[in-house]
């Protein structure tokens, strides 16, 4: 029983802790996608105009 109360805190706080770090993470790989992503829609766009 004391190894039980011993995993049950730290699964709620590696849980609780990283959710702000995974949220910053998760917009600068968002940002970092999506630069080239719309260039390549921009650069799609152009060479049907062309």
């Amino acid at each position: 029983m004391e190894q039980e109360e011993l995993r049950l805190p730290l699964t709620q706080e590696s849980t609780a802790r990283p959710a702000e770090g995974n949220i910053a993470t998760g917009l600068v790989w968002g940002v970092l996608i999506s630069i080239p992503l719309w260039i390549s829609v921009f650069g799609w766009i152009m060479g049907i105009w062309r």
